[in-house]
């Protein structure tokens, strides 16, 4: 550290000589503007605040006494070395009772005024050692103070007692809180770099007026803005950092409250929006506005239909599957633990009941372990849904191979979940990749009967459980077993249970009696 030394004396070979007589760039110094005499030198100090000032005692104007009193009614804090004579040491006597460090006989000895810069160099260096102490306990006393207020601990008058003796500024008539922490994955977290990535995010922005850490985040308080202005200035900011430091932060505004004693309720706002970060995962700022802005869609995906989708081999449809998985879990706002253990608890009995249906898709216990693990490691719903899409895909591509006999299973069950739809031979075959010539003869060797016959069966199979369950008319249910002609209906139905579907209905009604 350098300090600034000042030399002040009516003699202007004393000025020049004590500039060369030491080497003051060596002993730690800077040399300032000197002054001619004592009204000079005054102004000087006042206006430059040097940290040692040698001052001549006889001056034109003011003298030395005169200069070092005057300059010490203004809160001038440095250090004084008198400069004086041997008819002079009187005076210099009364200087030393006015706190200066010591005088200086002229001529100057060199020895004895390095000596006394460095005794002075080392007060300061320690004066300085003790205020940068005593300011980073003061700035860790008022961050204790602001998380404080901000987490409602303690009781209300204290807080305010607390709040006047540090000089904590929570004047306003609007308060937002932000939670600030590292965008990605969990060894960016562990980088060390978030308080310094949030420093360049609040550097120059006059509405945060504090901030605090909690475990891995940084808690910021902004004054006197909206929550949706604050939005957008951190937005921008943002995108400072990003280019940076290469990763962003994710940060999480709470709602807007009147007064700094409902700062708890905007930093729970501001926590729990956090929580939901990893279904937010496209967004870099997280506000109450994503929540209210969303669409109802509760309809999730079941294990039946993904199933079928698996079997099938639909991996456009596993995609527009992993869509819903995403949207569902949004409008539930269901935290990360919550959506991993439902999509392991899914692949679990997926692999079982696939492992069920086809000996050749049992994965060897380590892979499936393997597999869990990449799920439950995913940092985001984006890296999450690609790893459980990947999963789904990859089942289906093991059941494509291995075998007609497969392929016709994996027929009949798309047959068996969509026979409400215009099934033809040649739409399936194309689905599956299959010549339809081929496709045909396959699935009568394997299944013993024609596509059409099996198709039909299924349809009237579904139309007798729907006569029984439900009041529908008789025209609806032929339409939803993928009947268009209410006479084909009939003829089928007749053919394959030996009544019409009015006297099936009766008859049943009958049984139940």
């Amino acid at each position: 550290m350098v300090f600034t030394a000042m030399i002040i004396d009516d003699e202007k070979t004393v000025r020049e000589g004590l500039e060369v007589l030491i080497d003051w760039e060596k002993a730690g110094y800077r040399l300032g503007t000197s002054g001619c005499d004592g009204r000079e030198g005054l102004d000087n100090i006042l206006r430059e605040n040097p940290d040692l000032v040698l001052v001549d005692i006889k001056m034109p104007g003011l003298n030395g006494l005169e200069v070092i009193k005057e300059a010490k009614s203004h809160g001038f804090s440095g250090h004084f070395l008198i400069l004086t004579g041997f008819s002079e040491f009187e005076y210099a006597r009364t200087a030393i009772s006015m706190g200066v460090d010591g005088y200086l006989l002229k001529p100057i000895d060199e020895d004895e005024l390095l000596e006394y810069a460095g005794k002075i160099k080392k007060k300061l260096e320690e004066t300085m050692s003790m205020e940068r102490y005593h300011s980073q306990n003061e700035d860790k006393a008022r961050q204790e103070l602001l998380r404080r207020v901000v987490l409602g601990e303690g009781k209300r008058e204290e807080l305010k007692k607390d709040i006047a003796q540090y000089h904590l500024t929570l004047d306003g008539d609007i308060f937002c809180v932000a939670v600030c922490r590292e965008d990605g994955t969990e060894q960016d977290k562990e980088s060390g770099v978030l308080y310094e990535k949030v420093k360049c995010l609040t550097e120059g922005d006059n509405a945060c007026i504090g901030a605090f850490s909690i475990d891995d985040q940084v808690v910021l308080v902004g004054r006197s803005i909206e929550y949706s202005r604050w939005k957008e200035r951190l937005k921008k900011r943002s995108r400072r950092v990003e280019a940076y430091f290469g990763k962003g932060l994710k940060i999480a505004i709470g709602n807007n409250v009147r007064q700094w004693q409902e700062l708890f309720c905007s930093y729970e706002s501001a926590r729990y929006l956090m929580e939901q970060a990893f279904i937010f995962d496209q967004e870099d700022i997280l506000t109450i506005d994503l929540i209210c802005g969303l669409e109802e869609n509760r309809e999730n995906v079941t294990i039946d239909w993904m199933e079928m989708l698996i079997e099938v081999g639909e991996v456009e449809g596993i995609k527009k599957a992993m869509g819903m998985i995403r949207d569902y879990c949004t409008w539930n706002l269901l935290k990360e633990s919550e959506i991993k253990l439902l999509l392991v608890q899914d692949l679990v009995q997926l692999q079982m009941r696939l492992g069920q249906k086809y000996a050749s898709m049992a994965l060897p216990e380590e892979m499936l372990q393997q597999l869990l693990k990449r799920l439950m490691a995913a940092d985001d719903m984006r890296s999450l849904l690609e790893c459980y899409g990947d999963a789904l895909t990859g089942l289906s591509q093991k059941i494509g191979t291995a075998g007609g006999g497969n392929i016709i299973r994996r027929v009949y069950y798309y047959m068996e979940k969509n026979y409400g739809k215009d099934l033809k031979l040649e739409s399936i075959a194309r689905i599956f990749n299959y010549n339809s010539a081929y496709l045909g003869k396959l699935f009568r060797k394997e299944m013993g009967e024609t596509f059409n016959n099996a198709l039909d069966k299924i349809r009237i199979d579904n139309a007798k459980r729907l006569l029984q369950e439900t009041n529908l008319k008789v025209y609806q249910i032929s339409e939803m077993v993928g009947y268009g002609s209410i006479d084909y209906f009939y003829m089928k139905f007749k053919k394959y249970v030996g009544f019409s579907p009015k006297e099936y209905r009766r008859n049943a009604g009958e049984d139940e009696s």
